[in-house]
């Protein structure tokens, strides 16, 4: 029978921990620590794009080819470092190492001189987000309760893109103060990283990962993908046909430019944004914990589609937020949600890799739906786009329908 975890039990094997905290608290401490690696991050990607162009006169064509191979190592990285995590048995030596290079990435961008550097860099950085990513939620469930895992990860999708906000906001101060200093402002971006680092090591222990299929052998094995239920599998299924109508905000911006919206104006088009995403995660990470999350899941499809509505109609700057400001609302509704349904469906010991295939599959479909999603705004116009957003996210909904019918037969059986 698995012993209970004393969360405020000091062991000798995680010296780093010098003020352990309860489970719930460490849970924030998480959030926090995410808040504070997207306030840096979003510090230094949000200027990179003019400080390539501006400062280090690079073409728009390398631009993207930077941004697509740096997502690429993303998601490759998540997925290893989500396996590495249950074949160690512990989170927070890979979620240290990440945090770490997070760190180094900064100091890296504020010395660069060439494109090349840059290039380095920022795949250096995606990889760091990527190793820390898969083992962070891993982390969060294994701190939750069965029943609370919605309220846990609605404190981290709470705090990440208020970390945002408050990145956004104070890199634009930075810059009006530093005369347009990108390099110094670089630098000052390494102290949200170190103090996310600090609360990583001063004040989360890692809770002991019980192991819950007895037939299976202690050490990891490539082959145990097969005690994931089948439940996980069809939730992945769902999700991999989502993900394609969820191509990335750029096309949101351009969008709010096509109806006169002054680009200098753009970046407070994404502070609303994400600022509804905060306001609505937590409230809704607590609702996924007493009502059917599928449902749940199936109505925030709902609000993408009249979002994606919203935007082909709108032909003015108030109508192009309101439509920006309903995917928030989605985003808000579902990001935490589909994490807490990854970690309801695996084994606690499977639970690193299960969000691992969780990243290849919505990092593959991503990949795909930008494709579509640009060739139809290039065919058809921007609104093009949002139509093929609609039709894919349709389509996730009906699957998801006749998975909810089918579990539901399954149970009554």
């Amino acid at each position: 029978m698995p012993q209970t975890v004393d969360p405020n039990k000091k062991h000798a094997s995680d010296p780093l921990v010098l003020l352990p905290l309860s489970q719930d608290s460490a849970l924030w401490a998480v959030g926090w620590m995410s808040f504070f690696w997207s306030t840096g991050t979003i510090m230094v990607l949000g200027l990179l794009p003019t400080f390539l162009t501006d400062v280090l006169h690079a073409s728009h064509t390398k631009v993207g080819i930077l941004e697509g191979v740096a997502i690429a190592m993303m998601f490759g990285s998540k997925i290893v470092s989500g396996v590495l995590s249950d074949i160690f048995r512990t989170r927070k030596p890979m979620i240290a190492i990440g945090s770490f290079f997070t760190i180094l990435v900064k100091f890296m961008f504020a010395a660069a001189t060439s494109f090349n550097l840059v290039f380095f860099a920022k795949c250096l950085d995606r990889i760091s987000k990527g190793i820390r990513s898969s083992p962070t939620d891993a982390l969060i469930a294994d701190l939750s309760n069965k029943k609370s895992e919605g309220r846990s990860f609605g404190i981290r999708q709470t705090l990440y893109p208020l970390g945002v906000v408050f990145g956004s906001l104070l890199a634009t101060v930075l810059m009006m103060a530093t005369n347009n200093n990108y390099r110094t402002v670089f630098l000052l971006a390494t102290i949200p990283g170190i103090i996310a680092l600090l609360i990583l090591l001063l004040f989360i222990r890692q809770p002991k990962i019980q192991h819950e299929v007895p037939k299976r052998t202690l050490r990891w094995n490539i082959k145990d993908v097969k005690f994931l239920s089948y439940r996980f599998w069809l939730l992945l299924g769902v999700t991999t046909i989502l993900m394609l109508a969820r191509f990335s905000e750029t096309f949101l911006n351009l969008r709010a430019k096509s109806v006169g919206w002054q680009v200098a104006m753009l970046p407070l088009l994404f502070v609303a944004y994400e600022l509804v995403h905060a306001l609505v995660a937590y409230p809704m990470g607590q609702l996924a914990d007493k009502v059917n999350r599928k449902k749940l899941l199936l109505g925030g499809m709902g609000v993408l589609i009249v979002a994606d509505f919203i935007l082909i109609g709108a032909n003015t700057w108030w109508g192009v937020l309101g439509g920006v400001m309903t995917v928030g609302l989605h985003m808000g509704m579902t990001q935490g949600l589909l994490s807490a349904m990854i970690a309801e469906e695996a084994p606690a010991d499977l639970r690193g890799t299960a969000f691992a295939l969780y990243y290849f599959c919505i990092g593959g479909s991503a990949m795909i739906g930008n494709i579509i999603a640009g060739y139809l705004a290039d065919t058809f116009g921007l609104a093009g786009c949002f139509y093929g957003g609609a039709v894919f996210t349709t389509f996730a909904g009906i699957a998801l329908f006749f998975v909810i019918r089918h579990t539901e037969f399954r149970q009554n059986k």
